[in-house]
Protein backbone atom coordinates (compact mmCIF):
# COMPACT_ATOMS: atom_id res chain seq x y z
CA UNK A 1 0.00 0.00 0.00
CA UNK A 2 2.86 2.38 0.82
CA UNK A 3 4.33 1.65 -2.59
CA UNK A 4 1.02 2.50 -4.25
CA UNK A 5 0.92 5.80 -2.35
CA UNK A 6 4.43 6.64 -3.61
CA UNK A 7 3.46 5.84 -7.20
CA UNK A 8 0.25 7.89 -6.95
CA UNK A 9 2.13 10.90 -5.58
CA UNK A 10 4.75 10.55 -8.31
CA UNK A 11 1.94 10.60 -10.87
CA UNK A 12 0.73 13.91 -9.44
CA UNK A 13 -2.13 12.80 -7.20
CA UNK A 14 -2.74 14.17 -3.73
CA UNK A 15 -3.46 11.11 -1.59
CA UNK A 16 -6.36 11.93 0.74
CA UNK A 17 -6.48 8.56 2.47
CA UNK A 18 -6.25 4.78 2.28
CA UNK A 19 -8.93 2.15 2.81
CA UNK A 20 -8.05 -1.53 3.19
CA UNK A 21 -10.06 -4.73 3.43
CA UNK A 22 -8.97 -8.21 4.44
CA UNK A 23 -10.88 -10.93 2.55
CA UNK A 24 -10.35 -14.58 1.75
CA UNK A 25 -11.28 -13.93 -1.89
CA UNK A 26 -11.68 -10.91 -4.16
CA UNK A 27 -15.30 -9.89 -4.73
CA UNK A 28 -16.13 -10.79 -8.33
CA UNK A 29 -18.50 -7.85 -8.78
CA UNK A 30 -16.74 -4.96 -7.01
CA UNK A 31 -13.25 -6.27 -6.11
CA UNK A 32 -14.03 -5.19 -2.51
CA UNK A 33 -17.21 -6.08 -0.65
CA UNK A 34 -20.33 -3.95 -1.03
CA UNK A 35 -20.03 -2.70 2.57
CA UNK A 36 -16.47 -1.54 1.93
CA UNK A 37 -17.57 0.07 -1.32
CA UNK A 38 -20.20 2.03 0.63
CA UNK A 39 -17.43 3.18 3.01
CA UNK A 40 -15.42 4.36 0.00
CA UNK A 41 -18.49 6.16 -1.34
CA UNK A 42 -19.01 8.02 1.94
CA UNK A 43 -15.33 9.05 1.98
CA UNK A 44 -15.63 10.35 -1.59
CA UNK A 45 -18.60 12.55 -0.68
CA UNK A 46 -17.06 13.75 2.60
CA UNK A 47 -13.61 14.58 1.14
CA UNK A 48 -14.73 15.60 -2.38
CA UNK A 49 -12.56 12.90 -3.95
CA UNK A 50 -12.13 12.89 -7.73
CA UNK A 51 -10.17 9.66 -8.23
CA UNK A 52 -10.17 6.22 -6.61
CA UNK A 53 -7.18 3.95 -7.22
CA UNK A 54 -7.40 0.22 -6.49
CA UNK A 55 -4.18 -1.52 -5.51
CA UNK A 56 -5.03 -4.61 -7.56
CA UNK A 57 -6.03 -5.37 -11.13
CA UNK A 58 -9.67 -4.66 -12.04
CA UNK A 59 -11.71 -6.21 -14.83
CA UNK A 60 -13.83 -4.06 -17.15
CA UNK A 61 -17.04 -5.27 -15.52
CA UNK A 62 -15.71 -4.41 -12.05
CA UNK A 63 -14.78 -0.88 -13.15
CA UNK A 64 -18.21 -0.46 -14.73
CA UNK A 65 -20.02 -1.56 -11.55
CA UNK A 66 -17.75 0.49 -9.28
CA UNK A 67 -18.34 3.64 -11.37
CA UNK A 68 -22.07 3.00 -11.27
CA UNK A 69 -22.02 2.81 -7.46
CA UNK A 70 -19.52 5.61 -6.78
CA UNK A 71 -20.70 8.15 -9.32
CA UNK A 72 -18.86 10.29 -11.85
CA UNK A 73 -15.29 9.82 -10.65
CA UNK A 74 -12.16 8.41 -12.23
CA UNK A 75 -11.46 4.78 -11.27
CA UNK A 76 -7.97 3.43 -11.85
CA UNK A 77 -6.40 0.10 -11.04
CA UNK A 78 -2.74 -0.51 -10.25
CA UNK A 79 -1.75 -1.16 -13.88
CA UNK A 80 -3.47 1.95 -15.25
CA UNK A 81 -1.77 4.05 -12.58
CA UNK A 82 1.62 2.63 -13.55
CA UNK A 83 0.85 3.25 -17.22
CA UNK A 84 -0.09 6.83 -16.35
CA UNK A 85 3.24 7.50 -14.67
CA UNK A 86 5.01 5.73 -17.53
CA UNK A 87 3.32 8.18 -19.90
CA UNK A 88 4.38 11.20 -17.86
CA UNK A 89 7.98 10.02 -17.51
CA UNK A 90 8.59 8.78 -21.05
CA UNK A 91 11.24 10.92 -22.69
CA UNK A 92 12.13 8.99 -25.85
CA UNK A 93 10.13 8.15 -28.96
CA UNK A 94 10.64 4.45 -28.26
CA UNK A 95 9.33 4.54 -24.70
CA UNK A 96 6.33 6.63 -25.82
CA UNK A 97 5.51 4.05 -28.49
CA UNK A 98 5.90 1.19 -26.03
CA UNK A 99 3.61 2.83 -23.49
CA UNK A 100 0.97 3.69 -26.10
CA UNK A 101 1.01 0.07 -27.25
CA UNK A 102 0.71 -1.24 -23.69
CA UNK A 103 -2.30 1.05 -23.05
CA UNK A 104 -4.08 -0.14 -26.16
CA UNK A 105 -3.45 -3.79 -25.43
CA UNK A 106 -4.37 -3.52 -21.75
CA UNK A 107 -7.72 -1.82 -22.41
CA UNK A 108 -8.53 -3.64 -25.65
CA UNK A 109 -10.23 -6.67 -24.09
CA UNK A 110 -12.33 -4.54 -21.75
CA UNK A 111 -14.96 -4.24 -24.46
CA UNK A 112 -17.86 -1.86 -24.69
CA UNK A 113 -17.72 -0.79 -21.01
CA UNK A 114 -14.09 0.34 -21.25
CA UNK A 115 -14.78 2.32 -24.42
CA UNK A 116 -17.56 4.25 -22.72
CA UNK A 117 -15.60 5.17 -19.60
CA UNK A 118 -14.14 8.64 -19.77
CA UNK A 119 -10.55 8.64 -18.56
CA UNK A 120 -9.83 4.91 -18.94
CA UNK A 121 -8.24 5.43 -22.36
CA UNK A 122 -6.62 8.82 -22.16
CA UNK A 123 -6.02 9.34 -25.89
CA UNK A 124 -8.88 10.71 -28.04
CA UNK A 125 -9.70 8.48 -31.00
CA UNK A 126 -11.58 10.69 -33.42
CA UNK A 127 -14.01 13.55 -32.88
CA UNK A 128 -15.74 13.32 -29.51
CA UNK A 129 -13.49 10.58 -28.17
CA UNK A 130 -13.98 6.79 -27.99
CA UNK A 131 -17.24 6.98 -26.04
CA UNK A 132 -19.16 8.06 -29.18
CA UNK A 133 -18.03 5.09 -31.27
CA UNK A 134 -19.73 1.69 -31.42
CA UNK A 135 -17.56 -1.09 -29.99
CA UNK A 136 -16.96 -2.62 -33.41
CA UNK A 137 -15.58 0.65 -34.78
CA UNK A 138 -13.39 1.16 -31.73
CA UNK A 139 -12.04 -2.38 -32.02
CA UNK A 140 -11.15 -1.88 -35.69
CA UNK A 141 -9.43 1.42 -34.95
CA UNK A 142 -7.56 -0.06 -31.99
CA UNK A 143 -6.31 -2.99 -34.08
CA UNK A 144 -5.14 -0.57 -36.76
CA UNK A 145 -3.29 1.58 -34.23
CA UNK A 146 -1.72 -1.45 -32.57
CA UNK A 147 -0.46 -2.69 -35.94
CA UNK A 148 0.97 0.74 -36.81
CA UNK A 149 2.79 1.08 -33.46
CA UNK A 150 4.16 -2.46 -33.71
CA UNK A 151 5.59 -1.60 -37.13
CA UNK A 152 7.22 1.57 -35.78
CA UNK A 153 8.68 -0.33 -32.82
CA UNK A 154 10.14 -3.00 -35.10
CA UNK A 155 12.11 -0.28 -36.90
CA UNK A 156 13.37 1.16 -33.59
CA UNK A 157 14.31 -2.27 -32.25
CA UNK A 158 16.18 -3.16 -35.43
CA UNK A 159 18.30 -0.04 -34.96
CA UNK A 160 18.93 -1.03 -31.33
CA UNK A 161 19.93 -4.53 -32.46
CA UNK A 162 22.34 -3.09 -35.02
CA UNK A 163 23.86 -0.89 -32.30
CA UNK A 164 24.41 -3.91 -30.02
CA UNK A 165 26.10 -5.79 -32.87
CA UNK A 166 28.34 -2.79 -33.54
CA UNK A 167 29.34 -2.65 -29.86
CA UNK A 168 30.23 -6.34 -29.87
CA UNK A 169 32.33 -6.05 -33.04
CA UNK A 170 34.12 -3.03 -31.57
CA UNK A 171 35.16 -5.02 -28.49
CA UNK A 172 32.94 -3.00 -26.16
CA UNK A 173 31.74 -4.83 -23.06
CA UNK A 174 28.37 -3.97 -21.55
CA UNK A 175 27.39 -3.83 -17.89
CA UNK A 176 23.69 -3.30 -17.17
CA UNK A 177 22.20 -1.84 -14.00
CA UNK A 178 18.91 -3.26 -12.87
CA UNK A 179 16.92 -3.89 -9.71
CA UNK A 180 13.71 -2.86 -7.98
CA UNK A 181 12.50 0.68 -8.64
CA UNK A 182 14.07 3.34 -6.39
CA UNK A 183 17.02 1.18 -5.37
CA UNK A 184 19.57 3.81 -6.47
CA UNK A 185 20.48 2.55 -9.94
CA UNK A 186 20.61 5.97 -11.58
CA UNK A 187 22.73 7.43 -8.77
CA UNK A 188 25.30 4.68 -9.31
CA UNK A 189 25.07 5.21 -13.07
CA UNK A 190 25.75 8.94 -12.67
CA UNK A 191 28.79 8.24 -10.50
CA UNK A 192 30.36 5.63 -12.79
CA UNK A 193 29.54 7.37 -16.08
CA UNK A 194 30.09 10.97 -14.88
CA UNK A 195 26.51 11.78 -15.88
CA UNK A 196 23.84 13.94 -14.28
CA UNK A 197 20.63 12.05 -14.98
CA UNK A 198 17.73 13.24 -12.84
CA UNK A 199 17.08 11.27 -9.66
CA UNK A 200 14.65 11.44 -6.75
CA UNK A 201 11.47 11.75 -8.84
CA UNK A 202 9.94 8.68 -7.23
CA UNK A 203 9.22 5.28 -8.80
CA UNK A 204 10.15 4.77 -12.45
CA UNK A 205 12.40 7.79 -12.85
CA UNK A 206 14.16 5.82 -15.62
CA UNK A 207 11.97 4.36 -18.38
CA UNK A 208 14.29 4.06 -21.37
CA UNK A 209 17.74 2.51 -21.55
CA UNK A 210 20.59 4.98 -21.30
CA UNK A 211 24.11 3.88 -22.27
CA UNK A 212 27.42 5.59 -21.53
CA UNK A 213 31.05 4.58 -21.19
CA UNK A 214 32.24 4.03 -17.64
CA UNK A 215 34.50 6.93 -16.73
CA UNK A 216 37.09 5.15 -14.63
CA UNK A 217 40.06 7.49 -15.16
CA UNK A 218 40.29 8.38 -11.49
CA UNK A 219 39.98 4.81 -10.25
CA UNK A 220 41.26 2.23 -12.67
CA UNK A 221 41.92 1.47 -16.34
CA UNK A 222 39.75 -1.25 -17.85
CA UNK A 223 41.31 -3.79 -20.21
CA UNK A 224 38.39 -3.28 -22.59
CA UNK A 225 36.12 -0.24 -22.99
CA UNK A 226 32.99 -0.76 -20.87
CA UNK A 227 29.51 0.56 -21.63
CA UNK A 228 27.16 0.94 -18.67
CA UNK A 229 23.41 0.77 -19.25
CA UNK A 230 20.81 2.25 -16.93
CA UNK A 231 17.37 0.66 -17.25
CA UNK A 232 13.82 0.66 -15.88
CA UNK A 233 13.33 -0.73 -12.38
CA UNK A 234 11.31 -3.81 -11.53
CA UNK A 235 8.10 -3.77 -9.52
CA UNK A 236 6.07 -6.54 -7.91
CA UNK A 237 3.26 -8.21 -9.90
CA UNK A 238 3.77 -6.11 -13.01
CA UNK A 239 1.24 -7.19 -15.61
CA UNK A 240 2.98 -9.13 -18.44
CA UNK A 241 1.61 -6.64 -20.98
CA UNK A 242 3.38 -3.81 -19.14
CA UNK A 243 6.58 -5.82 -18.80
CA UNK A 244 6.59 -6.61 -22.53
CA UNK A 245 6.23 -2.90 -23.23
CA UNK A 246 9.91 -2.65 -22.34
CA UNK A 247 11.06 -5.36 -24.73
CA UNK A 248 14.08 -3.34 -25.85
CA UNK A 249 15.18 -2.70 -22.28
CA UNK A 250 14.99 -6.41 -21.45
CA UNK A 251 16.91 -7.20 -24.64
CA UNK A 252 19.68 -4.82 -23.56
CA UNK A 253 19.86 -6.60 -20.21
CA UNK A 254 19.72 -10.07 -21.76
CA UNK A 255 22.59 -9.24 -24.14
CA UNK A 256 24.85 -7.60 -21.54
CA UNK A 257 28.08 -9.21 -20.31
CA UNK A 258 27.28 -8.55 -16.66
CA UNK A 259 24.25 -7.41 -14.67
CA UNK A 260 24.63 -5.32 -11.53
CA UNK A 261 21.54 -6.01 -9.44
CA UNK A 262 21.11 -2.96 -7.20
CA UNK A 263 19.33 -3.61 -3.88
CA UNK A 264 18.21 -1.01 -1.34
CA UNK A 265 19.90 -2.20 1.87
CA UNK A 266 17.97 0.30 4.00
CA UNK A 267 14.63 -1.51 3.57
CA UNK A 268 13.13 -3.52 6.42
CA UNK A 269 13.49 -7.29 6.13
CA UNK A 270 9.99 -7.97 4.78
CA UNK A 271 10.27 -5.28 2.11
CA UNK A 272 13.83 -6.32 1.26
CA UNK A 273 12.85 -9.95 0.65
CA UNK A 274 9.77 -8.94 -1.37
CA UNK A 275 11.82 -6.73 -3.66
CA UNK A 276 14.69 -9.20 -4.05
CA UNK A 277 12.25 -12.03 -4.80
CA UNK A 278 10.52 -9.90 -7.44
CA UNK A 279 13.85 -9.04 -9.06
CA UNK A 280 14.96 -12.68 -9.06
CA UNK A 281 11.65 -13.80 -10.58
CA UNK A 282 11.89 -11.33 -13.49
CA UNK A 283 15.56 -12.14 -14.07
CA UNK A 284 14.91 -15.89 -14.03
CA UNK A 285 12.16 -15.51 -16.65
CA UNK A 286 13.73 -12.85 -18.85
CA UNK A 287 17.49 -12.79 -18.20
CA UNK A 288 18.42 -16.37 -17.41
CA UNK A 289 22.09 -17.14 -17.97
CA UNK A 290 23.47 -13.59 -17.71
CA UNK A 291 26.15 -13.27 -14.95
CA UNK A 292 24.97 -11.25 -11.95
CA UNK A 293 26.76 -9.22 -9.27
CA UNK A 294 24.48 -8.21 -6.39
CA UNK A 295 25.18 -4.70 -5.03
CA UNK A 296 23.63 -3.77 -1.68
CA UNK A 297 23.33 0.01 -1.95
CA UNK A 298 22.84 2.74 0.71
CA UNK A 299 25.24 1.17 3.19
CA UNK A 300 25.93 4.71 4.46
CA UNK A 301 22.54 4.80 6.24
CA UNK A 302 22.62 1.23 7.60
CA UNK A 303 24.43 0.09 10.75
CA UNK A 304 27.20 -2.48 10.42
CA UNK A 305 25.14 -5.04 12.32
CA UNK A 306 22.08 -4.47 10.17
CA UNK A 307 24.19 -4.61 6.99
CA UNK A 308 25.40 -8.05 8.01
CA UNK A 309 21.79 -9.14 8.46
CA UNK A 310 20.87 -7.76 5.03
CA UNK A 311 23.70 -9.75 3.44
CA UNK A 312 22.42 -12.91 5.14
CA UNK A 313 18.84 -12.28 4.02
CA UNK A 314 19.97 -11.60 0.45
CA UNK A 315 22.01 -14.81 0.47
CA UNK A 316 18.83 -16.79 1.16
CA UNK A 317 17.56 -15.85 -2.31
CA UNK A 318 20.78 -15.36 -4.26
CA UNK A 319 22.60 -18.36 -2.86
CA UNK A 320 25.51 -18.46 -5.31
CA UNK A 321 25.83 -14.89 -6.57
CA UNK A 322 28.62 -12.58 -5.42
CA UNK A 323 27.39 -9.84 -3.06
CA UNK A 324 29.07 -6.45 -2.56
CA UNK A 325 28.02 -3.59 -0.26
CA UNK A 326 28.31 -0.04 -1.68
CA UNK A 327 27.10 3.52 -1.23
CA UNK A 328 26.22 5.47 -4.36
CA UNK A 329 25.88 8.62 -2.26
CA UNK A 330 29.29 8.60 -0.55
CA UNK A 331 31.23 6.47 -3.03
CA UNK A 332 32.11 3.86 -0.40
CA UNK A 333 33.33 0.62 -2.03
CA UNK A 334 32.85 2.00 -5.55
CA UNK A 335 36.55 1.32 -6.38
CA UNK A 336 35.99 -2.25 -5.17
CA UNK A 337 32.93 -2.46 -7.43
CA UNK A 338 34.97 -1.37 -10.43
CA UNK A 339 37.60 -3.99 -9.58
CA UNK A 340 34.91 -6.67 -9.39
CA UNK A 341 33.51 -5.59 -12.76
CA UNK A 342 36.96 -5.85 -14.34
CA UNK A 343 37.54 -9.28 -12.77
CA UNK A 344 34.21 -10.64 -13.97
CA UNK A 345 34.60 -9.30 -17.50
CA UNK A 346 38.18 -10.56 -17.75
CA UNK A 347 37.13 -14.02 -16.61
CA UNK A 348 34.59 -14.16 -19.47
CA UNK A 349 37.10 -13.11 -22.13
Amino acid sequence: MNEMVDIAKSAGYEVAGQISQHRDTIDSAYYVGEGKLDEIHQTIKRESIGTVIFAGELSASQVFRIRKRLGDILVLDRNLLILEIFGKRSATAESQLQIALAKLRYTFSWGREAVRMQGIVSEQMGRGGPGQYPYQVYEAMARKRISKIEHQLRDVRQKQSNLREHRAKSGLRTVALTGYTQSGKTTIFNMLASESKETGLGPFTTLATFARKINAKSTRKFTHPVIMIDSIGFIEDLNPLLLRAFHTTLNELANSDLILLIVDASDDTETLLRKISTSQDVMRKELNGVPVLVCLNKMDIVTKTRLGEVVQETRKIFETEEILTVSAKTGTNIPELLTKIEERLTAQA
